[in-house]
């Protein structure tokens, strides 16, 4: 009853768990196992993940409710769908959990007390290459000889006849503690999917035709696995220091019990993940549902999972689901945009802006916007680069490379929605805008829908039959610059970055002669007089 009511208090609120170091590598540990084995047609990779700050995102999603659900809405925001059939199973769960908030909390505390575990490895404990029966026959023979000294020791005579009784106990203890410590890690494993077992076993017991519906291959994988409920978990009670440790120590019975589920569990290895995948679903499901009860407002969008006209964004009053006092902006386009301005001014955030929209759309069904309507797109960034000194990379070569993968990847599947922010911004302004213009018009060229951002003004004459040009302005006030963060058609005009220094406290006649210096070359294309 108290779960319960701490679960409906939660609903709808901004979760706050807290993570520890490493957290992350355990959350993402479904998604590796995916990618690994290539199960999908396209996922969110390292870059794009890292420049839209992905980890926040999910962070403001994920309550902590169960290990399977965590890392199930971790793979879901890196694999936002691109057929109409996975959007739909998405759109259904999230739906269910929508729709009835009883029916919905009978599901979720039982989620609720299966509960995390940090240190159950999931994905890759029972693969199929790692189970065997050898430990299990050694372990049950050395019960034997116990077995066998013992009934030596009670049918015999004289004092010798308990020496091999003690042998054995003595050999037992060795054997329980060296097993204990090579099987520790996994202990907590094979726990948790015993657990995960008896948790899909109550979700049937709901008898909900609404639920059973979509977690149908789960309950048939469940019944594959009756004899994981018949055994239960491995206990742990030899950590208690009492009469049942001595008892687990001597007998072994524990590592028996291990060993047995471990090769149990290796056998059905493809109906523990469909099992963890499936409760994965669910509570993923309920964390987006609290999601969106937190926000103000959002919008379900329209996706084009087979368009037949070209790649498109409608998005009207887009917000960066990030910020606090987020502007609302719109992105209607058929066609590549390129943003200009100065620093501070908004372009990076309307960016991210917009590839956040496309990606939740497709992953979590939800967008912060009055209206989204858009394709479904394979999502590719490349803004936050650095430059990498353990490759020896410079930053130019980093840039290079990242922008390299995009076009790569339009060769393979389409359509593509990619965001580049100060594209080769990493060497000389001369190749810097030679070299952007003509790998901006390739992406534009290849089908892509671009949407860059530049200082470069020169980029808006050479790509503008190919372009649609934007901007953001700033006022620059008596003692400050001022931003409106709303973007506007064109090319920018204004030119404040050199009053910025003047801003800050530099010398009036820096700013002045640099003024004359602009001012020169933006009308005879020369620096000196």
């Amino acid at each position: 009853m108290r779960l319960k009511k701490s679960l409906r208090a939660a609903f709808g609120k901004v979760p706050k768990p807290f993570y520890f170091d490493g957290d992350m590598n355990y959350i993402r540990a479904y998604y590796d196992y995916r990618r690994d084995n290539e199960l999908d047609a396209f996922l969110i990779d390292e870059v794009t993940w890292s420049d839209l700050d992905l980890d926040r995102v999910f962070k403001r999603i994920n309550p902590k409710r169960c290990t399977s659900g965590e890392q199930y809405l971790y793979y879901m925001l890196r694999s936002p769908a691109v057929d109409a059939k996975r959007y739909e199973e998405r759109k259904q769960l999230i739906e269910y959990a929508q729709a009835d908030p009883e029916r919905r909390l009978k599901a979720e505390s039982i989620l609720a007390r299966l509960g995390c575990s940090r240190r159950a490895d999931l994905c890759r404990a029972f693969s199929p290459a790692r189970h065997g029966v050898g430990l299990l026959l050694v372990y049950l023979l050395f019960v034997l000889v116990l077995i066998g000294t013992g009934v030596y020791a009670a049918i015999g005579s004289g004092v010798e006849r308990f020496y091999p009784l003690l042998v054995s106990l003595l050999l037992n203890c060795y054997i329980h503690e060296f097993g204990k410590r090579r099987s520790q890690r996994d202990y907590d494993t094979v726990n948790y999917v015993v657990n995960m077992v008896f948790a899909m076993r109550r979700l049937r017991k709901l008898r909900d035709p609404a639920l059973d519906k979509q977690m149908q291959p789960a309950y048939e994988s469940l019944d594959r696995l009756q004899a994981v409920i018949r055994t239960g978990g491995v206990s742990t009670g030899m950590d208690s220091g009492g009469l049942q440790d001595l008892i687990l120590t001597l007998t072994l019975l524990d590592l028996i019990t291990y060993e047995f589920l471990k090769n149990k569990l290796g056998r059905c290895h493809d109906d523990v993940f469909t099992i963890h995948e499936y409760l994965g679903r669910l509570d993923a499901a309920i964390s987006i549902a609290s999601y969106r009860a937190s926000l103000a407002s959002y919008a379900e969008p329209v996706l084009h999972f087979a368009p037949e006209k070209k790649p498109f964004v409608d998005g009207v009053a887009l917000l960066h689901p990030l910020l606090d006092e987020p502007v609302a902006n719109d992105c209607v386009t058929e066609r590549p945009i390129l943003i200009t301005g100065s620093n501070a001014s908004g372009k990076s955030t309307y960016l991210k802006t917009v590839a956040l929209a496309a990606l939740m759309a497709q992953s979590i069904c939800t967008v912060l916007a009055e209206r989204y309507e858009a394709t479904a797109f394979r999502i590719y960034t490349s803004m936050a680069l650095q430059d990498d000194l353990l490759a020896g990379e410079s930053y130019y070569i980093v840039e290079t490379k990242s922008l390299k993968r995009i076009l790569d990847a339009a060769e393979e599947a389409l359509p593509i929605l990619c965001v580049v922010d100060e594209v080769l911004r990493g060497t000389n302004t001369v190749e810097r805008i030679a070299a952007s213009s003509e790998v901006l018009q390739a992406m534009a060229d290849d089908g892509l829908l671009c949407l860059a951002a530049t200082h470069d003004i020169e980029l808006c004459e050479l790509l503008q039959d190919g372009f649609d040009l934007y901007h953001f302005e700033e006022q620059l006030g008596e003692n400050e610059m001022l931003f409106d963060y709303v973007i506007r058609s064109g090319k920018a005009r204004s030119r404040n970055a050199i009053n910025l220094l003047q801003l800050i406290g530099f010398d009036r006649h820096i700013v002045d002669r640099a003024h004359q210096k602009a001012n020169r070359y933006l009308e005879t294309g020369e620096w000196r007089a």
